[in-house]
């Protein structure tokens, strides 16, 4: 009885410690990896570098991970909406032969060189590079203590997972390494499930693919906007 006690009062405990996720979420926001975008070296050197390519962009999108179907259908699904504009005659992944195999021990600028190898492999004037950032908080709410019982474990909804995704998109140019565009996405999701039906990582997907959607809908905006200032004024 007394250990029963004992595991009541901890698990309690860690139920109403863990429901914050913030602090945890943002200490997330800055994991996001950074490239450099240019190989320029100084600021004057930066300040002259200009537009190689003109619209419509033949556009090439590197990931530094690999992007799940349902991520892959959105990237498919803007460069639709591009084309429909004008703004991108074709927007394309990088596939995975192609990818940079940049190790920790490389040349910092490893990963800049061999994508934009890659986008001018496929004939692409722009690349399109793609981070993400994402945390996930795991804690029990009280119902937990019916975890001690088979029916708990798989009817009681007490495990909390609350996932937070930051996707940045930076769109440069392959020739010069000229940054066109920046754009932040976020998306977040959370869940409550049975003890069977969860793992840590439940629910990142789908924050990721929220955030995803958030930021192909921001450069969408900024596709639009270019598109407006080079447009011709009617008569």
């Amino acid at each position: 009885m007394k250990i029963f006690i004992t595991l009541s009062i901890l698990i309690l405990l860690s139920g109403c410690a863990a429901t914050d996720m913030q602090t945890k979420l943002e200490r997330g926001l800055g994991n996001i990896p950074t490239t450099q975008f240019s190989n320029a070296q100084t600021v004057e050197e930066i300040r002259q570098l200009r537009p190689q390519a003109t619209i419509p962009l033949k556009i090439a999108v590197i990931s530094q991970r690999n992007l799940s179907q349902q991520e892959r259908d959105i990237v498919e699904q803007l460069g639709e909406k591009l084309k429909q504009i004008g703004f991108v005659s074709s927007l394309d992944l990088i596939p995975q032969s192609l990818q940079p195999t940049c190790g920790y021990r490389s040349d910092q600028n490893c990963f800049l060189n061999a994508s934009r190898a890659a986008g001018a492999r496929l004939g692409a004037d722009a690349i399109l590079f793609l981070s993400e950032s994402a945390v996930t908080d795991a804690y029990v709410n009280p119902l937990s203590i019916l975890n001690l019982t088979i029916v708990g474990m798989w009817l009681i909804p007490a495990h909390h997972r609350d996932s937070y995704s930051v996707y940045e998109a930076s769109l440069f140019d392959i020739d010069n390494g000229y940054l066109y565009a920046v754009a932040e996405g976020h998306g977040e999701n959370k869940i409550i499930r049975p003890y069977m039906y969860v793992g840590y990582g439940t629910g990142r997907d789908e924050a990721s693919v929220k955030a995803l959607n958030d930021i192909s809908n921001r450069l969408y905006i900024i596709a639009q906007e270019q598109m407006k200032k080079i447009a011709v004024p009617s008569k």
